[in-house]
């Protein structure tokens, strides 16, 4: 099922294999953008200190220096994750843009205080508003313009002018009706047929106008004589090999070939033409998500992880020693998760049961309030009054930010289910091993244990399926007052 677009966002202009480039090249814009920003912010604010009473005189450069730095790497990871670096290949309407370019500064502006207290760096507030106020205005003048001169460069330059190969028919028609709904619409100059018999069905009436140009055996003089972007195969056609002649021509001539692939359409699962070890294929994926988005998640999470292993060490130390005493050894809780795909690895807590706990399970195992293969129990004997109070607190979670530095979880992600409640999940739900499991995620900050299994399991999937950075940003803001009004904790 093809993913509707978002109401926000027009149909693409570009697309296809120049979108890489397209991103990258927006991107090296901001970055240049940005730097303006500073300049402006560092320019106007002595002509202001003239004006304005109260400002002080800013600090010398080497003082903030390091801030500085880490601005511009912040911004353009908050741009991606943001999906601005989007621009040109999916160009936002004017309240879409303002409302992305307020949630890109804010997140910036809390970042940025963040690395303030982190680095212990010295800043001029005014400075800093300077510089979101130039940045703003900048990046909204210049995405504007950057709109603009690509849409009139494409409408009145680069149009797509293509020529369809094959016999009239509702694939054919179909693919005419979605042609007339894209962003620029492309210019159909008509189509060409074999000498064999049509298979009878005509072509439906069309804005296009479309008409026949000729038969196959008259291609290259079709193709000499129209400007030409792009040759599409249809049926009977759809096969390179059915057409190796026409192909080699297209290929001389320098036109670029497409053949319209005839496949059943799964329910969700879209089809993708990719490589596979130096081989072409063709993929099906429920919830596709960029690699690029992808990479950035997976390398930003060991160092967050680290980050916060830093800021917990002296808590967890606390944890530690508080087990100690009341419990006993072990401090570690470790049991086999399953993780990707199912693959299974050791996830670590803090131990809030019982020594025996994991034998008398079946002893309180009437005592389930969730339901489903998992187990979950409010007035669950084997836990310890600390364990209580470590599980209500979400402490217990907190060694698991080594399975992040281990690259078996992530920081946001599906709930990892025990290996053996795991083997009692059978069909669609099992869609949830497609990402990386992880510490929070959606079932966490929608209630936890308040939630029934049937609706936890949906959950996961809305993540798997609908995932993207800004998802995670929103999870992991949403789990801080989570934490510390204890909701759904047990």
């Amino acid at each position: 099922m093809r993913v509707a677009t978002r109401a926000d966002e027009r149909p693409r202009v570009y697309a296809g294999t120049r979108a890489p480039a397209l991103r990258k090249l927006q991107l090296a814009i901001d970055a240049v953008t940005l730097v303006l920003a500073m300049m402006t912010a560092a320019w106007v604010r002595p002509y202001l200190m003239d004006h304005v009473p109260g400002l002080k005189q800013a600090a010398h450069f080497s003082e903030h220096a390091l801030l500085v730095y880490l601005v511009l790497p912040l911004w353009l990871s908050l741009i991606v994750v943001l999906r601005l670096h989007e621009s040109f290949v999916k160009p936002l309407a004017q309240s879409a843009l303002l409302a992305k370019l307020v949630k890109l500064n804010l997140a910036g502006l809390l970042a940025l205080a963040l690395l303030q207290f982190l680095t212990q760096t010295i800043v001029n507030r005014s400075l800093v508003a300077l510089f979101l106020l130039s940045s703003f205005a900048l990046m909204y003048v210049q995405r504007s313009l950057c709109a603009t001169y690509a849409r009139y460069q494409y409408a009145a330059h680069a149009r797509p002018r293509l020529l369809l190969i094959g016999q009239p028919s509702r694939r054919m028609h179909a693919l005419l009706e979605s042609a007339l709904v894209s962003e620029p619409r492309p210019e159909v100059l008509g189509y060409v047929c074999g000498s064999e018999q049509a298979d009878g069905l005509s072509l439906p009436p069309s804005n296009l106008a479309l008409e026949p140009l000729g038969d196959l055996s008259e291609l290259e003089r079709i193709l000499e004589e129209q400007a030409v972007h792009q040759v599409v195969f249809l049926p009977p056609y759809q096969r390179p090999e059915s057409v190796p002649n026409e192909l080699a021509l297209c290929e001389a001539l320098g036109i670029p070939a497409s053949f319209l692939v005839d496949l059943k359409q799964l329910s969700r699962a879209a089809p993708r033409i990719g490589e596979l070890y130096d081989h072409c294929v063709i993929s099906f994926d429920v919830a596709p998500k960029r690699p690029e988005a992808l990479a950035i998640k997976h390398g930003l999470d060991p160092l967050a992880a680290l980050l916060l292993l830093l800021v917990a060490l002296p808590v967890m130390a606390l944890v530690a020693l508080g087990i100690v005493l009341t419990m006993g050894r072990p401090v570690m809780f470790m049991q086999q998760r399953a993780g990707l795909y199912g693959r299974p690895f050791q996830m670590f807590k803090f131990r809030t049961m019982r020594t025996d706990a994991e034998a008398a399970r079946a002893e309180v195992q009437q005592l389930n309030e969730v339901g489903g293969p998992v187990f979950k129990a409010r007035t669950d004997p084997r836990i310890t009054p600390l364990g209580h109070f470590l599980r209500r607190t979400s402490l217990d979670e907190l060694p698991q930010l080594f399975n992040v530095l281990l690259g078996t979880m992530s920081l946001v992600g599906p709930r990892p289910l025990p290996v053996r409640e795991h083997e009692q999940i059978k069909g669609w739900q099992r869609r949830r091993l497609s990402m990386k499991p992880g510490i929070t995620g959606l079932w966490q900050v929608s209630g936890r244990s308040d939630v029934d299994f049937e609706s936890w399991m949906l959950l996961d999937l809305k993540y798997v399926d609908d995932w993207n950075l800004w998802f995670d940003v929103q999870i992991l803001l949403k789990t801080i007052p989570t934490v510390l009004l204890r909701r759904g904790a047990r």
